[in-house]
């Protein structure tokens, strides 16, 4: 069989679309890119494809984050060739095969650049919902909007540094922009007790009825005494009435969230894997 590895354009989004659609729930972070940009270098970075007998088989994006898709075995030592010895990326997520694979080619071919992780999440157990929740929920739950920006900021540069071990400033000022546009953008949920958000919970990518729970946060003080599952039962029922389906992913360690999730009705339905730089 004839192979080719080659840069993907415009016109090659259907086909994308078309190998993206066979796994819906762990290819969602990528689909959402092209959703939102289409196939644009400038705004979403290079898209490799990987061909056998002229059929799309695997795809890697190449951008702020590396995401490879497509079950084509050969297809990994193709993108580690075609990715390179410059890292522009801050981390290398997908599919446990494939994403692991690419980690293990580019760190041992080019280690100075590849080889410096932050830290490798290997099992990270993908997780849906397609019915309301079960259980409880809390009525606090609601909307943040720009009123509560200082302390949703607050919590989420609290999340993303106890997750990822390091600041979001790390790569400059573009967090705020970002905690901004989630509040603009009314995907941010929480609980608020005198003007300090005590619960939070984001929407980050979505597909037609399908998106995916982000960032979600209790306040140290206040874990361990049953109240994560009823905020996320209040803050999902409020999500449901705008998609049918919500999926995650979520550290194996964290065993104490992967049991919250499991009782509220979450399914796991594939593994995807991190590495942070």
């Amino acid at each position: 069989m004839a192979t080719l590895l080659r840069s993907l354009g415009p016109q090659d989004l259907p086909a994308v679309r078309r190998l993206l659609d066979a796994r819906p729930v762990e290819n969602l972070f990528l689909a959402a890119k092209l959703e939102t940009v289409g196939i644009d270098r400038r705004r979403l970075g290079t898209l490799h494809g990987f061909e056998r007998d002229g059929e799309l088989t695997a795809v890697c994006l190449d951008g702020g984050t590396v995401f490879p898709a497509g079950d084509d075995p050969e297809a990994i030592p193709g993108f580690v060739r075609a990715i390179g010895p410059v890292r522009s990326a801050a981390s290398i997520l997908g599919p446990s095969m494939q994403a692991l694979g690419l980690h293990l080619g580019l760190s041992e071919r080019w280690p100075g650049a590849w080889g410096s992780e932050l830290n490798v999440r290997r099992v990270q157990p993908l997780m849906l919902l397609d019915h309301l929740p079960l259980g409880e929920t809390d009525p606090r739950v609601r909307m943040l909007t720009q009123g509560d920006y200082d302390s949703y900021l607050h919590a989420s540069v609290d999340m993303y540094t106890e997750e990822i071990g390091t600041s979001p400033f790390k790569y400059g000022p573009g967090y705020e922009r970002f905690v901004r546009e989630r509040l603009r953008s009314g995907d941010a949920y929480g609980i608020v007790d005198e003007g300090r958000v005590i619960f939070k919970a984001d929407l980050g990518p979505r597909v037609g009825d399908h998106v995916q729970l982000q960032g979600v946060w209790l306040e140290p003080e206040l874990r361990g005494r049953g109240l994560s599952v009823p905020a996320l039962a209040g803050m999902l029922r409020r999500v449901m009435r705008r998609y049918e389906r919500v999926s995650l992913y979520v550290n194996d360690f964290n065993a104490a969230a992967v049991r919250a999730y499991e009782r509220l009705g979450f399914e796991r339905v594939g593994t995807l894997s991190t590495v942070h730089y």
